[in-house]
């Protein structure tokens, strides 16, 4: 709107300012309005404001202010959802004077909301941190090799810098939900990742390890004789199977493909044996399929690997072939681990039931299951290594470089699908192998001091490989976890071990006491 001077002139202008609590906290936001100008000429000193009950009256007791920066409104508290509109008449100060005849000049106002006290738990994380360059990761943490804040190289200059840390810190302690935290790094939107580290004693410290910095132990799970059980969630089940071939005294028929019509598969350029020692000395050469004593079958076999007694195979139907086996298994997420049902159970019950969801970020848990060596289940490779690689043991056993990208959107474990897969039911998880190397840890190497060594196993997230459990003749699903004495290993998904679930805070997350330590924890600010 605009106010017209006793010579029809304009002679101010209301302007309407609206705030919305668009949040998504709990907290109610609380803060003040200040307007200030900056301008030139005469025009720019003569303004005035004033606060108006509408468009077009006054406010009653309204006071006049100058533009120099000065307050609409103190402590103004909004809840979640919650509006409020302010309307203010800026004006020259003497509605008298001909603002024609006025000098000419320029001016520009700005509108500020201040809230928060601004000790922000991410803004604690960052002080004192320096760039990773001299860290080496194919050494454990150590006082020459990585202890206290760091951000990683490659992140410095991205919007949201990925501070860490890494090896016998005692400053990264905090209590949320009556729990107590250990805090590992920020994330890419800016929040805070934190691993669980037990309830929080009644006088409100956390010196818990053991047992007590666990939520309790599972299997990641339930069973290991599939490529899809390296799954936080996974699709069709192919099992893993093994046949003793020494006994064989018919012909077998391998072919390097096979065509499916009719219901029935057919072998494509076969080589035929009842010798097993020749098809083994072989290699099979490219001919991973088998009908077994013919040619045509409804049911073939795949061979991903071979020993002096043995064929290990897992079984395809429907037209499906090996590369149709692999996608089903590792790029759908049908089905909840063992050890995903368990986190969910927990998190439910002691964060979302309690009101606590809503600090918490959607962020990634990257369940990396990209394959970088395929061994046998290459339909068009000959040597049959009982070994398929997935994507975090390479950079844990070769280049020794934790990459916090994870590529695949299948693998990267979100509640919502803009920035995931969209397929969790809660944003929780488990630390990556990635993320301990960074921390400080090293496969097979033993590290007692790091702040993520609880002296009890846990598991991460992180796939390892498949290969061949002896014990069994079967393929076996094998995962990252920490050992009791920090070590950095791989086991079988039945193992039974600890749990440590992840949460991330979101980035305006307060702290309202506290420096980190075990004894005087960073508290969160709920309100």
């Amino acid at each position: 709107g605009a106010c017209i001077d006793k010579y029809g002139n304009l002679a101010c202008q209301v302007y309407k300012i609206t705030l919305t609590n668009n949040g998504s906290r709990l907290q109610n936001v609380k803060g003040s309005i200040e307007l200030y100008a900056k301008g030139s000429g005469s025009v720019y000193t003569n303004l005035k404001w004033r606060e108006l009950d509408n468009p077009t009256t006054v406010k009653v007791g309204s006071t006049i202010n100058g533009m120099e920066k000065s307050t609409l409104v103190n402590e103004l508290t909004l809840g979640l959802g919650d509006s409020v509109v302010y309307y203010i008449a800026v004006y020259i100060k003497n509605l008298d004077v001909d603002q024609l005849n006025s000098d000419k000049g320029e001016f520009e106002g700005v509108v500020t909301f201040e809230t928060g006290s601004g000790n922000t738990l991410n803004s604690k994380i960052r002080e004192g941190a320096t760039l990773d360059t001299n860290i080496d990761f194919s050494n454990i943490s150590s006082d020459t090799n990585g202890k206290g804040v760091y951000i990683r190289s490659g992140t410095e200059n991205d919007d949201n810098p990925i501070y860490y840390y890494r090896g016998d810190v005692d400053n990264n302690n905090l209590i949320f939900a009556g729990f107590c935290w250990k805090i590992v790094r920020t994330t890419e939107t800016g929040g805070t990742k934190l691993i669980y580290n037990g309830l929080a004693s009644d006088s409100w410290t956390c010196n818990n390890t053991g047992e007590n910095s666990q939520i309790g132990t599972s299997a990641f799970n339930a069973n290991f004789n599939s490529l899809a059980y390296v799954g936080y969630m996974y699709g069709t089940v192919y099992t893993s199977n093994s046949k003793n071939m020494n006994s064989v005294t018919d012909s077998y028929y391998y072919g390097n493909d096979v065509t499916y019509s009719d219901g029935m598969y057919t072998l494509v350029d076969t080589i035929s044996s009842s010798n097993w020692s020749s098809i083994y000395n072989g290699g099979l050469n490219n001919n991973h399929y088998t009908c077994m004593g013919s040619t045509t079958c409804s049911k073939v076999y795949y061979i991903y690997y071979t020993n002096s007694s043995n064929m290990y195979y897992i079984e395809l139907t429907g037209g499906k072939k090996v590369e149709d086996a692999l996608s089903d298994m590792l790029d759908n997420n049908t089905n909840s681990s063992t050890i995903k049902d368990n986190i969910d159970e927990w998190y439910k019950t002691n964060i979302e039931d309690k009101g606590y969801s809503s600090y918490i970020e959607d962020t990634v848990w990257c369940n990396d299951r990209s394959i970088y060596q395929i061994g046998g289940w290459d339909s068009d490779g000959g040597n049959l290594i009982a070994e398929l690689y997935f994507g975090s043991h390479d950079k844990a056993f070769n280049t020794y470089n934790p990459d916090l990208v994870c590529n695949r959107k299948v693998d990267k474990f979100t509640t919502d699908d803009i920035n995931g897969n969209g397929d969790l039911d809660y944003p929780v998880g488990l630390l990556t192998a990635d993320e301990i190397m960074m921390a400080g840890g090293l496969v097979e190497s033993i590290n007692s001091s790091y702040y993520l060594n609880i002296e009890r196993t846990f598991w991460t997230i992180s796939p390892c490989y498949f290969h061949l459990l002896d014990a069994h003749n079967l393929g076996s699903a094998v995962m990252f976890y920490i050992q009791n004495t920090g070590w950095f290993d791989n086991d079988y998904v039945v193992r039974n071990i600890g749990i440590r679930p992840s949460i991330s805070l979101k980035s305006y997350i307060e702290i309202s006491d506290g420096n980190g330590n075990v004894n005087n924890p960073y508290i969160v600010d709920i309100v």
